[in-house]
């Protein structure tokens, strides 16, 4: 059994990867009708990025505060306004931002806040690989299992920090075609 769980573990890494990247690339071609969105979900990137950032460098401070105010800017998103073949997919994640940021900003340790930042990081991710945002990578740890967006290509793992920073892949956005696992 010790030697077959290993293999089995990999082989089933390997397809959550492979599965997530299929997703993402399906919901690539959704862009159309989503300019006004993605002007409003601006404000939340830049608050979002300081999250997996700080956690990546095993900090916690301003995790809660950047918690909060993407909670405050999610009540403002406005999806109705997205029109187009994924409509429906921008349209649940306003609700999905509120309720993850919520849950991320009444975290008091940093394994309570990476375990949030992978539910708050789903519907980011969801966006990001829809609108595109310039400069940001999605990236996706399976020994997390997580994903996480980052700005650049070089993997900065919020999950392990210090302890497995380089652990990852770039799955969608700026990157794709470079990859870095378990450095």
């Amino acid at each position: 059994m010790s030697r077959y769980y290993p293999t089995k573990t990999k082989t089933i890494a390997s397809f959550a990867v492979l599965a997530f990247a299929l997703v993402l690339n399906q919901a690539a071609t959704a862009r159309a009708g989503s300019q006004k969105f993605d002007q409003q979900m601006q404000a939340i990137l830049e608050q979002y990025l300081k999250i997996p950032t700080a956690l990546a460098a095993d900090k916690t401070e301003g995790v809660v505060e950047a918690a909060r105010k993407m909670e405050s800017l999610a009540n403002k998103l406005d999806a109705a306004s997205v029109s187009g073949e994924h409509a429906m997919h921008y349209s649940k994640i306003p609700a999905k931002l509120k309720t993850a940021a919520r849950l991320l900003k009444n975290t008091k340790t940093i394994k309570a806040m990476r375990a949030s930042l992978k539910e708050l990081s789903k519907p980011m991710a969801m966006w990001a690989t829809m609108s595109k945002p310039k400069g940001v990578s999605v990236a996706y740890c399976s020994m997390a299992p997580g994903a996480w967006l980052q700005q650049g290509t070089t993997i900065a793992n919020p999950y392990y920090g210090a302890k497995m920073l380089r652990c990852g892949e770039i799955v969608a956005g700026e990157g794709t075609a470079k990859t870095q696992q378990h450095k």
